[in-house]
């Protein structure tokens, strides 16, 4: 190693840094993260989740959003011969196996194939989670309007969890979904698709209906709101590794973004 070679950054000083950043022992905290702004660390991604893990302790509760990266939501778009093809052969959706979506980054992934990890049961909107509360966060995720009521991300604000943005841009906070979920607004995409579940041994296509999460529902963006929510007062910044980082009370969050569409755009 060169003199001017850097040191890469170690699981103890990056569960450090979460650890500054206010995440305590026994949160439930939900995920996003970008593993290049954090800069390189030592012994790759599973590092950074055993640094979360470790400033977490047993107590506590790590939960990602991992989607289903094959998920045939695009099967209504497609010629009807098409449509019987794939009715017929695509693969059911199984949670040990199904990909996190790649676009929720390297450490989607890694959650997804972590020892232990549960994963809720709605395609499109599954979450990972690791710890003590990892049964109780993925269980019973309703198919219909996945981010609501009884979700995962209800479930984060029920219980006073956080989410950790880890470099990860302002405008991925999935838990604003459920903002949107839950606020009275003028108008609100519904989206319908089918997806392949396994009941009694065989493939059954179901039909899902959400509220879009594809698209915003009027001329906002999350970064908006989170810039909003910051300005006023909440949540708190820092480093973690290289990364910008912020920290979010979920229900402090969920509210105060209510409020902001609804006084914006609401009935």
């Amino acid at each position: 190693m060169t003199p001017a070679a850097r040191i890469p950054y170690t699981r103890s000083q990056l569960a450090a840094d979460i650890r500054a950043l206010g995440v305590l022992s026994g949160d439930v905290v939900m995920l996003h993260v970008s593993y290049k702004a954090i800069g390189e660390v030592m012994g790759g991604p599973n590092e950074v989740v055993h640094a979360l893990l470790d400033a977490l302790t047993p107590s506590g509760t790590l939960m990602m959003y991992v989607g289903w990266n094959d998920i045939p939501d695009h099967l209504h778009e497609l010629p009807e011969a098409a449509q019987a093809v794939y009715r017929e052969h695509y693969p059911p959706f199984d949670p040990l196996t199904a990909r996190a979506a790649r676009d929720h980054g390297v450490l989607a992934e890694c959650v997804r194939t972590w020892p232990g990890v549960r994963r809720s049961m709605n395609p499109e909107a599954s979450v990972c989670a690791i710890g003590a509360r990892a049964a109780w966060i993925t269980g019973d995720h309703p198919l219909n309007y996945g981010y609501g009521a009884g979700s995962p991300f209800a479930k984060l604000v029920e219980v006073g969890g956080r989410v950790l943005m880890l470099g990860a841009p302002l405008d991925t906070i999935t838990l604003l979904h459920h903002a949107e979920n839950r606020a009275r607004m003028r108008h609100k995409h519904v989206v319908r698709y089918a997806v392949p579940l396994l009941r009694d041994g065989r493939t059954v296509w179901v039909n899902v209906e959400d509220f879009d999460t594809g698209d915003p529902h009027d001329t906002y963006t999350f970064e908006q709101i989170a810039q909003a929510h910051l300005a006023a007062g909440g949540g708190r910044r820092g480093r973690v590794g290289s990364a910008d980082s912020y920290l979010f009370d979920a229900g402090e969050l969920v509210s105060f973004a209510v409020d902001w569409l609804e006084l914006r755009f609401g009935e």
